[in-house]
């Protein structure tokens, strides 16, 4: 298969960009197939294999290309890893950047622009000399600040040999783009502390496919027998990993009276034999196992609430941009937002309550104070939420504000 060159073409570097097909992460097929839909060529490099993916593409070595709505991926073989956090990661992140120097550009259309995006800093060097060469534009996209997440919550030192490569490579990352991009609010303070021209700096979070959310398929037989006929239902859908904290959701649960308050969580992760452990002995909370993505919508619009939850660090002080939470703002739910950021997105939308991470005490507060609200005051904060979401996370404006950096008129 060739990929013919018609039209301005940008290529999206990035090896974890998933698919609706094979899973997680979506936010580069969202703003690819809306960049596509505004008449743009755009061709995603990824890798063959990530732990977030559920379906991993079928892939030939060196490489097989893919048309999925209206945008051509680039599937590059790499080895498979079991754990987020291992070795085997590190390896599939070297692999992916070395193929990337192998690929026969050729067989693409010429770029106009080139987005490279972290966490893994490793194929910003292949694509500064593919933007060199084909006298594009470069964009440096940081969605996860590494190596600093590594020595903030990995405890490496600055002196390990893997956070000095990566440290070096992302700071040549912000000399070299034309400009950067970040889903972290406050992250340019970072940046210009490493070299970066401020200048160069453009926020552009996280979103959501709005069309999609209004369109999704009906909620899942699992999701509706989870709740409890009368009770207030708390629901959380996500990956159940140590990052959203939903520990502290089962231990407010466990203050709750379970006559009045139900939570259900959705998903699958690492750490849900220990979540079910702690759960036990709370007939309130319910576990459901993983659901469709076109289903996700219809089911967070049963939910009465739902609950994001962050850690204390001090790496959200670049600020945060959760998919999930525009999810269930799209759904116009009322929001549980359980962390400590420079950025309140609940607070700013007024649709939900804020409160101190990991305090089991203020969540159960916070739910009673929300189950407590008339209809017509869950209501308003739902109406809220969507128009939050509507206003600045549909993938539509944010693939537009894209398009003036990637092409040169958003500075």
């Amino acid at each position: 298969m060739k990929v013919h060159d018609t039209g301005r073409v940008v290529w999206i570097v990035n090896q974890y960009a998933g698919s609706p097909r094979h899973g997680m992460e979506y936010r580069h097929y969202q703003l690819a197939r809306a960049l596509a839909g505004r008449g743009h060529r755009v061709v995603v490099f990824s890798g063959s294999r990530s732990h977030l993916f559920t379906q991993p593409p079928r892939v030939s070595r060196p490489f097989t290309l893919q048309a999925i709505d209206g945008v051509s991926y680039c599937w590059v073989a790499v080895p498979g890893y079991e754990r987020a956090i291992s070795i085997g990661r590190v390896v599939n992140m070297t692999a992916f950047a070395a193929a990337l120097e192998c690929l026969p550009t050729r067989r693409f259309p010429r770029p106009d622009a080139i987005l490279v995006s972290s966490p893994s800093p490793f194929p910003i060097s292949v694509a500064s000399r593919w933007a060199r060469r084909f006298g594009a534009r470069l964009v440096f996209e940081v969605r996860d600040i590494w190596p600093l997440t590594l020595r903030e919550l990995g405890g490496l030192s600055p002196r390990h040999p893997l956070v000095a490569m990566m440290q070096r490579l992302e700071d040549y990352g912000y000399r070299v783009a034309d400009s950067v991009v970040s889903v972290l609010p406050a992250a340019d303070g970072h940046m210009v502390s490493r070299g970066m021209d401020p200048a160069k700096f453009h926020y552009l979070p996280n979103g959501i496919d709005l069309d999609g959310a209004r369109t999704a398929g009906g909620a899942p037989a699992a999701v509706r027998e989870a709740i409890r006929p009368g009770a207030f239902v708390v629901g959380f859908v996500g990956t159940l990993g140590r990052a959203n904290v939903l520990e502290t959701l089962i231990d407010a649960a466990h203050l709750l009276d379970p006559d009045e308050v139900q939570v259900v969580i959705v998903g699958h992760g690492p750490e849900r034999r220990q979540l079910m452990v702690r759960a036990s002995g709370a007939p309130n909370v319910a576990f459901v196992g993983p659901i469709p993505k076109q289903q996700v919508g219809s089911a967070i619009a049963l939910f009465d609430a739902c609950y994001v939850g962050y850690r204390r660090s001090p790496l959200y002080r670049f600020g945060v941009s959760p998919n999930k939470l525009y999810e269930y703002m799209a759904a116009g739910r009322p929001v549980l937002f359980a962390a400590e950021t420079a950025n309140q997105p609940v607070r700013d939308a007024d649709c939900g309550r804020t409160l101190a991470p990991e305090d089991p005490d203020a969540l159960a507060a916070a739910i009673r104070s929300l189950a407590a609200c008339s209809d017509a005051e869950r209501t308003r904060l739902g109406a809220n939420a969507r128009a939050y979401v509507e206003r600045h996370h549909d993938y539509g404006r944010l693939a537009d504000e894209l398009a003036r950096i990637l092409l040169g008129d958003g500075r």
